[in-house]
């Protein structure tokens, strides 16, 4: 009987040995399941991470864009002291006759200056009204009368961008554009961009003349005391780098087209000046309601062509169209 008893014992001890053999090779298996797991955790989160950065550098940008058009969102008027002709300024030795030939660069069907307009007169000779002051400048948008300025009305500035202009010098009967040109419809704006494709503003900007800009290069998994960092293990996203600070890039374009876009800055309705060197504001004929026309602009920051409608008493550049 005892040895039944201890045969018995052996069964059971060599079935529960076998039991724990058959959980060693699964909890191996499981090990291994895990670690491959766990690699491809980590292959996520480095997409995931790399992601991120992606998100943030462009989220930078955009904010940069957003904060530029912040700037030309409408404020409270000033107080107008007088009431100042328009016209006192219209027959000075700055006129410049609409004759001669303009630079010109085909992209595609379309023929376009490659300058910014710089005109004082309209086609038929008749003077456009210069708009010096502040008062004389919203005098003409609200009168939706026709006006130019130069830049803080330096003519200087006239030379290097042209004139800036408003919607309503734009669109008048008597004709803002050259004999042969036309102020480009939206549709026309949007007919060159099409055919630049891929960074299109960055094919059309000068390759001078606009500002830098700087990007946040913080790691964002370095940028806070982590557990990496605690445990003294490299970082998944930036490599142990710990990259911290900013870099610094260029707003110039590469000007493969030709267009030799310059950031020329705009006037607001009530009068003021902003912009020179971070963007420009062309405008096109195409109305938006009744107190706003489109417009494309480029950016400094980004590489895009923008096409956003704007107030018709601003003061933009002009890029004519053959016709």
């Amino acid at each position: 009987m005892l040895n039944n008893k201890i045969t018995s014992l052996e069964n059971y001890i060599s079935a529960l040995n076998d039991n724990v053999s058959e959980l060693g090779a699964e909890l191996q298996t499981f090990k291994t399941e895990s670690k491959t797991k766990q690699q491809e955790l980590n292959a996520k989160n480095n997409e995931i991470s790399n992601l991120q950065l992606q998100i943030k550098s462009k989220t930078d940008s955009l904010n940069l864009l957003l904060a530029e058009l912040e700037k030309l969102k409408p404020a409270p008027k000033p107080v107008v002291v007088n009431n100042a002709n328009t016209n006192s300024s219209a027959n000075t030795t700055n006129q410049v006759k609409q004759t001669g030939s303009y630079k010109s660069v085909k992209r595609g069907t379309q023929i376009w200056m490659t300058e910014n307009l710089n005109v004082s007169t309209f086609r038929n000779g008749e003077p456009i009204p210069e708009a010096k002051t502040v008062e004389e400048w919203e005098k003409a948008g609200e009168n939706k009368q026709p006006a130019w300025c130069y830049y803080n009305n330096y003519p200087k500035n006239g030379a290097k961008y042209g004139k800036l202009y408003n919607w309503y010098a734009v669109i008048d009967p008597r004709g803002l554009a050259p004999e042969g040109w036309h102020v480009p419809s939206n549709e026309e704006w949007q007919t060159l961009e099409d055919y630049l494709g891929d960074d299109a503003g960055k094919k059309m900007k000068s390759t001078s003349g606009w500002n830098n800009w700087e990007e946040d290069i913080t790691c964002s998994n370095c940028k806070n005391w982590n557990s990496e960092y605690r445990n003294k293990t490299a970082c998944h996203v930036c490599q142990d780098t710990r990259a911290n600070g900013k870099k610094t890039h260029s707003g110039n374009g590469t000007n493969s087209t030709g267009f030799s876009g310059l950031p020329g800055g705009s006037r607001r309705g009530y009068g003021t000046f902003s912009g020179i060197g971070n963007y420009g504001f062309w405008w096109s004929s195409t109305e938006y309601g009744t107190s706003y026309a489109w417009i494309g602009a480029l950016f400094y920051t980004i590489g895009d062509v923008v096409s956003s409608d704007y107030n018709k008493q601003f003061g933009f550049s002009v890029r004519c169209l053959r016709d």
